[in-house]
Parts: structure tokens; C-alpha cells; sequence
């Protein structure tokens, strides 16, 4: 008897653990997708990295991965790291339901900040943390009666990370390819389980206005519990963004999952001022079985010397609403908008000058930059016009 019944005690404990551990995957799950939640819950081991990364990007609709050349890069596109223009680091915060919080940090570095450099380097690290809080304790008996009547005998705590490296880099022009690796990690109460898994990215800049971007993600191994593992939420990207003018812009990807899932994701931002910027989105993840509303996501950002606080309200259908809060700090901001102003006030003289075969002895660089500007010239005009009166 006293040899049977110690095999049987964990044998019982560990399939109270297991379902334990069902439960919060559903849940996190649930909270990611819940149209989705029927599909991948007992076959995705981390759907917490398919949960929107940034402010910005979640308002866009998750549209984002022909966008990502920031310190968002890491985690939605690792081939933005050869854009960077200087240091930046992001942040995020966003609170869930009950006490579960998903937080996010990431700092980005190019290599090569000179112009006259062929190819560009970049970058980043990156962690992504979901944690539950503390959470109710209760159990059963072995003949299925409730253990203190149903009531709870104490709290337990869950959480879900990945740590993450990136690198991207130009080959040309026009084309930088990126790659990140990330080390996901896991405990539920007193049972732990990790992975290992990578993202492939691309970007291809076909002009001035059109951009192009490609990801695979999360390819990796299984995130493993006790005896079974659940794969990672493989999916592939395929998105574009096209910039009418320095204040309106769309952009709009196609996701599909290796599950066998497909949506769709869009969103545009119009900044009425330098200022501010409005977003809105709509995905169709969490369309099945719920209102149309469920799709849309909003948010708007604030720049200020270069810098963005960002916000943006995402529903989740009965499950309530989801609110982001999120920081991108640009380091060399200032400085960089005012070796810009510089320089636009060098080819305001050059465009001043009578005839037109000046014209053709402009260096190739202040030609370039002349055409990026045209379509800006009474914004930037009236901008400088303001702060000299605001200085007098």
C-alpha cells in the first residue's frame, strides 16, 4: 500500500499541473485571438509572441512589418536594423485583464553612421514578458471532490519571455535582409519549459513612396511542459506601405499561419500637424463569431524633438478592451533635425539662384533631397516662419 499510494499522489499532482498549465495556455490564447483561441490553444505553446508589439503598430491594424526600420525592428521585421539613423530605445505597457500585463524593451545600434558607407549595420535587442500576477490556487481531490470546498488555499504565478537578438543590414540600395534569435522561456507555478526559435526579414524600398516587406517567424523548437510540447506560432508576412505625402500614409500585410489560419491586417496615419499623428487599423483575426468592431484598433502618437509617446486601444470583444502605452526615444533627434533645417536652408539658396543652368551643377545628394522636398515645401516653409515669431 505505502508503495502504490506515493507513485499515485504524483502521478495525481502532476495531472493537476498539466491541466493547470492548459488553462493558462488557453487563456493567454484567448487573450491574443479569440476567434482564433478554438484553433491554436493545445497546439501553439507561445501565442504570446503573436500579441502586437508597440503602440504604433498595434493602432496600424499590426500592420507594421514594411514598416518596422526602428527599435520596434527586433521583434516585427530584423531587416529595418540596416535603417537606423542612431540610437533608439523603445518601451511598452500594456495591461490585460485581471492582473496580466505584457511588457516590452528594446534598444537598437547601426554600425555605420556614414553616409559614404556602402552598406549599413544595425543591432537590437529585445524582451518580451506576459505575466499573469498572482492567481488563485485551488484543487481536487483524487475522487473529484474540491479541496477546501472550492476555496483557494493559496496563490501561484505564471509568466512567458523571450529574449531576443537581432542584426540586419543593406546589400543594396534598395534590398537589407535581417535575422533574429530568440530564447523563449516559460514558468507556470513551479514548472518551467523553454525554446529556441529565429526570424528571417526582408525590406525592399522600390521608391520614394513604396516599400515592401517579408518576414518568416518564429521558427523554432517546441515549448515543452512536463512530457508534451506545443509548437511555436510559425506564421509568414507579406506586407507593403505606400506614402502619399509627409502626412498621410497606408499600409497593409497578409498573414499566414502555419496552423493553417490566414488574416489579413491594414491601417493608414494622417498627421494633420508635425505634431500628432492619427492612426487606425483593422485586422480580421478576431472577426469569427464576434461583431465587425472587433477588427478595428485606434491610437494616435505625439512627437516632440524627435521623440513619440504613443497610445492605442485595441478590442477584444467580451473579453474587454486592450490599452497600449509606449515610448520611442530616438538618441541624436535634435541634432539630426537640425543638420536637416541646415541643410533644406542651403538648398533654399541654390533654388533661389536666377536661371536655370545653375540648376544642373547641383551636387547629386542636394538634387535628391530638393525632389524629397518638394511635396513639403509650404509645410517646412510655414514651420520656420512659426518659430521665428515664436522667438521674437
Amino acid at each position: 500500500m505505502i508503495w502504490h499510494t506515493k507513485p499515485m499522489k504524483i502521478t495525481w499532482e502532476a495531472h493537476m499541473k498539466k491541466q493547470s498549465i492548459v488553462a493558462i495556455l488557453a487563456v493567454i490564447s484567448l487573450l491574443h485571438y479569440p476567434a482564433k483561441s478554438f484553433g491554436s490553444v493545445g497546439t501553439e505553446g507561445a501565442s504570446f509572441l503573436d500579441i502586437p508589439v508597440g503602440a504604433d503598430p498595434a493602432a496600424l491594424g499590426s500592420a507594421y512589418t514594411a514598416l518596422a526600420t526602428n527599435a520596434y525592428a527586433p521583434v516585427w521585421n530584423p531587416a529595418g536594423l540596416g535603417s537606423l539613423s542612431g540610437n533608439e530605445v523603445a518601451a511598452q505597457h500594456l495591461s490585460y485583464l485581471e492582473s496580466m500585463h505584457y511588457e516590452f524593451l528594446s534598444f537598437v545600434h547601426p554600425f555605420d553612421k556614414s553616409r559614404d558607407s556602402d552598406t549599413q549595420r544595425g543591432i537590437g535587442f529585445s524582451i518580451q514578458y506576459l505575466g499573469s500576477g498572482d492567481i488563485n490556487r485551488t484543487d481536487v481531490n483524487p475522487d473529484g471532490s474540491l479541496v477546501n470546498n472550492g476555496d483557494p488555499i493559496g496563490t501561484f504565478s505564471s509568466y512567458f519571455a523571450s529574449y531576443n537578438l537581432s542584426y540586419g543590414q543593406t546589400l543594396t540600395d534598395k534590398l537589407s535582409l535581417g535575422v533574429t534569435g530568440k530564447m523563449i522561456q516559460a514558468k507556470i507555478d513551479d514548472v518551467s519549459a523553454s525554446a529556441y526559435a529565429a526570424d528571417l526579414g526582408a525590406l525592399y524600398k522600390m521608391n520614394e513612396k513604396v516599400q515592401l516587406g517579408a518576414s518568416l517567424v518564429n521558427m523554432g523548437t517546441q515549448l515543452k511542459f512536463l512530457s508534451e510540447g506545443d509548437d511555436l506560432p510559425m506564421a509568414v508576412k507579406l506586407g507593403g506601405v505606400y506614402k502619399f505625402n509627409s502626412h498621410f500614409m497606408t499600409t497593409a500585410e497578409g498573414v499566414y499561419s502555419k496552423n493553417g489560419l490566414a488574416s489579413f491586417h491594414t491601417g493608414g496615419e494622417w498627421r494633420p500637424i508635425e505634431m500628432v499623428g492619427l492612426r487606425v487599423g483593422y485586422k480580421t483575426d478576431t472577426l469569427n463569431g464576434l461583431s465587425p468592431v472587433a477588427g478595428v484598433t485606434a491610437g494616435l502618437g505625439l512627437h516632440v524633438w524627435g521623440q513619440e509617446f504613443a497610445y492605442a486601444w485595441a478590442p477584444y470583444g467580451d473579453l474587454g478592451d486592450a490599452q497600449y502605452f509606449s515610448l520611442l526615444i530616438r538618441f541624436g533627434a535634435e541634432e539630426e533635425q537640425k543638420r536637416n533645417l541646415i541643410q533644406y536652408q542651403n538648398i533654399k539658396q541654390h533654388r533661389t539662384v536666377k536661371g536655370t543652368s545653375h540648376k544642373d551643377d547641383l551636387e547629386p545628394e542636394y538634387q535628391q533631397l530638393m525632389q524629397l522636398l518638394s511635396d513639403d515645401d509650404s509645410h517646412l516653409a510655414r514651420s520656420t516662419s512659426d518659430r521665428s515669431t515664436a522667438d521674437r
